[in-house]
């Protein structure tokens, strides 16, 4: 028992010393804090915010909605302006622009070039129809069934 009992009393003391130093650093820290740290330890506690039971009292002269017609008159104004300039106009074609970006980019994709004006529908047939040779084309069909 006296084994553990002097290294227990011991541990006790060197905590007690040392929270005692630690609290004197932190109140001295608080002392020397900022300006803002004031505020933002009354904004963590929650202090100087209404309740929400208080009512606020509208003050004579500030009702809402006496400014409403002036937003609104200015908001007409301001889209009246917008849709006069020439940034408000949509681009003519821009559905035939985006599936011909979207053409090009499957073909670069697919290996291709990305112009597809390099081969017409014509020419394609032509070229399959030179490479149709019926006896070829016959033995390949027989050979797949």
């Amino acid at each position: 028992m006296k084994n553990t009992a002097i290294p227990l009393i011991s541990v006790c003391c060197l905590l007690l010393a040392a929270c005692t130093g630690s609290f004197s650093k932190v109140r001295t820290a608080i002392d020397q804090a900022p300006d803002w740290y004031d505020a933002r330890r009354v904004e963590i506690r929650g202090e100087g915010y209404p309740e929400f039971i208080d009512v606020p009292v509208i003050a004579e002269g500030a009702t809402p909605g006496q400014t409403l017609q002036a937003s609104k008159s200015r908001g007409a104004e301001l889209r009246a302006i917008f849709a006069d300039s020439a940034r408000a106009v949509p681009p003519a074609n821009i559905a035939a622009e985006i599936e011909d970006l979207q053409e090009t980019v499957r073909r670069e994709f697919a290996g291709f070039e990305a112009s597809s004006d390099f081969l017409t529908d014509e020419e394609i047939a032509a070229i399959r129809s030179a490479f149709d040779v019926p006896r070829v084309t016959r033995g390949l069909r027989a050979a797949s069934r």
